[in-house]
């Protein structure tokens, strides 16, 4: 059975997903509105030599009343903070999308949890949706945000993520771009802006080198830079959808570290 494409605004982060109303005026501009909250966990820093396993936690939040649909999420991550991807089991967005699940991905690929809360129309009903976030890693540095809800309508799909270098204060960037799949309602049901986003990253793999075999952090610490590790995501909308925006910047309160 082939649907229409449903709206999405994503960030990571991290990431995030949205879903816009089809019952908007088209094009209508709005005061888009990002926050952005990132911490990492432990405070205190490991060093270049010995690396301190850390959990980090991304919240977006858009309290704007008709948020813009994202078309692309650039999540920064400060220097120091360092990811060990390709010590990790992978599952591709190809096998995610063959069962619409997380069933057939390897274990210790699964790295991260959250969830994800959108107010959406139906029939011109308003519904609060929760969705289940899960954060999988994937092969060719990339970082997939498996989503999934069955109110108002049966969603499940990855929304990927790519981690390169950044510059400046930060040292790597998770680039998002929501795939055109997963832009468009289903009509009747329209979905409204996605208003919280929140995933926890935090995995341990064991890998051999040379005759022992050591745990290796998803996450780690490198350094701690003075005033603490800084964050900041950029947004770019979807000028085609209901509600539109230019682009918008956000940037976390740096997170505490020694």
């Amino acid at each position: 059975m082939s649907f229409p494409r449903w709206r999405t605004l994503a960030g990571v982060s991290l990431a995030a997903i949205g879903l816009t109303a089809a019952t908007a005026q088209a094009g209508e501009p709005t005061d888009m509105v990002q926050k952005l909250d990132v911490k990492i966990t432990p405070g205190k820093s490991g060093t270049a030599k010995k690396p301190k396993p850390a959990a980090i936690n991304v919240v977006i939040q858009s309290p704007t009343e008709n948020p813009a649909t994202s078309d692309t999420v650039v999540v920064k991550f400060a220097k120091g903070v360092t990811f060990n991807n390709r010590a990790f089991p992978t599952c591709s967005p190809a096998t995610i999308k063959a069962t619409r699940s997380l069933s057939s991905c390897p274990k210790g690929s699964i790295v991260g949890r959250g969830t994800a809360r959108a107010l959406g129309l139906v029939n011109s009903t308003r519904v609060n949706s929760t969705l289940k976030v899960t954060a999988v890693n994937s092969p060719g540095n990339s970082l997939q945000l498996f989503v999934e809800t069955t109110v108002p309508i049966d969603i499940a799909a990855p929304i990927s993520g790519k981690l390169v270098k950044s510059k400046g204060d930060y040292g790597w960037q998770l680039n998002v771009k929501i795939p055109d799949e997963l832009q468009e309602v289903i009509p009747p049901i329209a979905w409204a802006p996605l208003t919280y986003f929140q995933v926890k990253v935090q995995a341990t793999t064991t890998v051999k080198r040379g005759k022992r075999t050591v745990k290796v952090p998803y996450v780690a610490t490198t350094s701690c830079p003075k005033g603490g590790w800084p964050f900041a995501a950029d947004f770019t909308f979807d000028q085609g959808a209901p509600f539109i925006s230019g682009p918008v910047s956000a940037t976390s309160p740096n997170s505490k570290c020694s």
